[in-house]
């Protein structure tokens, strides 16, 4: 019985051995962070669990050893003994079957895990005091084989039990200690050699069971706090997943937003660059005829009417270039408004003379019904004269011949309100949110009965607001006529008078002038407009040919193109600036380059004037009116300050 016992221990030894290595390396994992604790909470929660997940497999094998031993000791011992332990023993495993049954029925929280695993552990102890006192009543000393026969029977359990309650240590400890160390007791009580060598054995092999249940527990803990550990860490990375998948929703959004605005601005540039073409083309077009009317000996009537018809045209390709332009400005913040007091009777009363020719040719009737008393805003005459003036060329191009215009204006809630209606074709209710958009039309492109960039409203919107005012457009339908409100605030002081035309000035004296463009029909044209104003002219195609003849004819004024071959028109002016006797030269670039970086560069450069192209007659013939009206300097007089102006007459530097 000795060896026997021997041979069981030292399987249960070679066993602890062999996991040694493993528990050195599973320690529990210390609590750190802020959800150490609730780690912590986890995984006692996840051992209890474990320890009701494996009590069926215990409660089973018990009985059937329980029930095995009773069968071999039932005519060893007295029965009533024998049936007692069994009882007990079965009402034991029926009652932890019972507490399984109810912990898995039961809706667990946190603060009854460890009720639970308490009554698991009672449980566990008094079935360790059934096998204990099972190595005291059912061990006859006179039959040695039934006495092996418990104690591998005791041991057997041991181990088993020792898997099945690793999870944790309460549970494992109530259950080796008492079955391990009653059974020693119990071998230890027989008092001779042998007896006492298996209880030395048999508490060995007690401490043994526990330390690989020990080494089993630490295993377990370990692997739970990995695994809530990699929870958190994946259910943090799924979070991170979760927004990322929602930022890319959102950008995804964010991105069929923008192609589609994108489109749709692709979309109106084309259209705009398509009707950009047409608006060119068609001024071109009785420009030409007209042109070809004045090469053959026509009468003078019809040679009258080709002038008119080329100036109308000319006057009309010009203004789209200023509503390009001042669009231009507007959005990149550059335009500088001239703001006073305005009387906003005289400024209809300018906007309806510009437009009056218009409706006359066009069939219609303008109805002009200024305010009944003096209202004055403050603003930018010119700039207000061209919002109402825009207005009401779109009311003449969509309002069919016989219609009519009312052009209106009245004071309301300390507002100048300023109406533009009229009888034409209307707006639809889809395209009204859209008229201020740039390049916008309501008509498709090859359908437009009427002409225009589409960035006339988109103007007027801008130059209303940047005077502090709102404007709005209502139309109850197509054919039903639209409704352009403009509202300006009131001002207490008194109004500007806004003259409707600049005063003409008269030259005193002919001037020397020096024109140098490299395009040889503008030079030409140009020569030939001064020179009808009374002046001398040379020319020049080039910046090193402008400076040579500079310095032949003294020159009072010079019109100097920027973009030259040889020298350019800013080195022009730097040279001619370096010599003494052109100090008094009045040098003005004139120049297709608009924008107030040009502006700057021809002040820098030298020069007094910054005039864009195409240069109005009546601005050339005041220009060198005004020219003409100053004292002669000559080098003699070097160092006479000159006024430097813009395009309006504003001072350069």
């Amino acid at each position: 019985m000795a060896m026997g016992i021997a041979r069981l221990l030292h399987r249960a030894s070679r066993a602890a051995d062999a996991t040694a290595g493993l528990g050195q390396h599973l320690e529990p994992r210390a609590p750190a962070g802020p959800s150490s604790l609730e780690h912590q909470r986890q995984v006692r929660t996840a051992e209890t669990h474990l320890l009701y997940e494996n009590a069926d497999t215990g409660t089973a094998v018990s009985f059937v050893i329980a029930s095995l031993l009773a069968y071999a000791h039932w005519d060893s011992i007295p029965r009533v003994v024998v049936v007692a332990w069994l009882l007990y023993m079965l009402l034991i495993s029926a009652a932890r079957s019972v507490l399984v049954r109810l912990y898995r029925q039961a809706s667990r929280s946190d603060g009854e895990v460890g009720r639970w695993n308490q009554a698991f552990v009672i449980g566990t102890a008094m079935a360790a005091l059934g096998w204990g006192a099972g190595a005291f009543v059912l061990n006859p000393a006179s039959q040695p084989t039934n006495e092996i026969l418990l104690v591998f029977a005791v041991g057997g359990v041991m181990l088993g039990g020792a898997s099945l309650l690793a999870a944790r240590p309460e549970a494992f400890l109530t259950f080796l200690l008492p079955a391990g160390f009653l059974t020693a007791l119990r071998l230890a009580t027989a008092g001779d050699p042998d007896h006492i060598m298996m209880a030395f054995l048999a508490a060995l092999f007690t401490v043994a069971t526990v330390v690989t249940s020990w080494r089993f527990h630490l295993a377990i803990e370990s692997s739970f706090w990995l695994r809530f550990a990699n929870r958190d860490l994946i259910e943090g990375l799924q979070r991170a997943k979760n927004e990322a998948d929602a930022l890319n929703r959102q950008l995804e959004l964010r991105v069929r937003d923008r192609t589609a605005r994108l489109t749709e601005a692709d979309q109106r540039k084309d259209e705009f660059l398509a009707t950009l073409a047409h608006e060119l083309r068609n001024p071109l077009a009785p420009i030409r005829f007209a042109l070809e009317a004045l090469k053959v000996d026509a009468p003078a009537a019809i040679a009258a009417r080709a002038r008119d018809v080329i100036e109308r045209q000319v006057g009309q390709l010009v203004r789209l270039v200023d509503d390009l332009l001042d669009v231009s400005r507007i959005t990149a913040n550059k335009i500088q408004l001239r703001r006073e007091p305005l009387d906003i009777t005289r400024l209809m009363a300018i906007a309806a003379e510009s437009i009056s020719p218009l409706a006359t040719a066009a069939g219609q009737t303008l109805h002009v019904q200024p305010p009944s008393s003096p209202i004055v805003v403050d603003g930018d005459g010119a700039r207000l004269v061209q919002v109402f003036t825009n207005v009401l060329q779109n009311a003449v191009k969509f309002t069919p011949r016989a219609g009519h215009i009312w052009f209106t204006a009245d004071e309301q809630s300390h507002q100048a309100v300023v109406c533009i209606r009229d009888t034409g074709v209307g707006i639809a209710s889809d395209v009204l949110p859209r008229v201020f958009d740039m390049f916008h039309q309501a008509e498709p492109i090859l359908e437009r009965t009427t002409g225009g960039l589409g960035i006339g409203l988109t103007l007027a919107r801008r130059l209303v607001e940047m005077q502090d005012g709102q404007i709005g457009v209502r139309s109850p339908g197509p054919g039903h006529g639209t409704e352009v409100e403009i509202r300006l605030p009131i001002t207490v002081e008194a109004a500007t008078a806004v003259p409707s035309e600049r005063p003409k000035v008269a030259a005193d004296r002919a001037l020397r002038v020096l024109i140098v463009e490299d395009n040889l029909d503008a030079a030409e044209m140009l020569e030939l407009a001064v020179s009808r104003l009374g002046h001398d002219t040379w020319l020049a195609h080039d910046g090193g040919t402008a400076i040579t003849v500079a310095t032949q004819c003294d020159p009072d004024v010079i019109f100097l193109d920027i973009g030259l071959p040889v020298i350019n028109g800013y080195g022009v002016a730097r040279r001619l600036r370096e010599m003494p006797e052109m100090n008094h030269v009045h040098i003005a670039a004139l120049t297709g380059w608009g924008q107030d970086e040009d502006r700057r560069k021809a002040h820098e450069a030298g020069c007094d004037y910054h005039l864009t192209k195409p240069l109005s007659p009546a601005t050339l013939e005041d220009l060198l009116a005004t020219i003409a009206q100053r004292p002669i300097a000559r080098p003699s007089e070097a160092g006479t300050p000159r006024t430097r102006r813009t395009d309006s007459g504003g001072a350069l530097g």
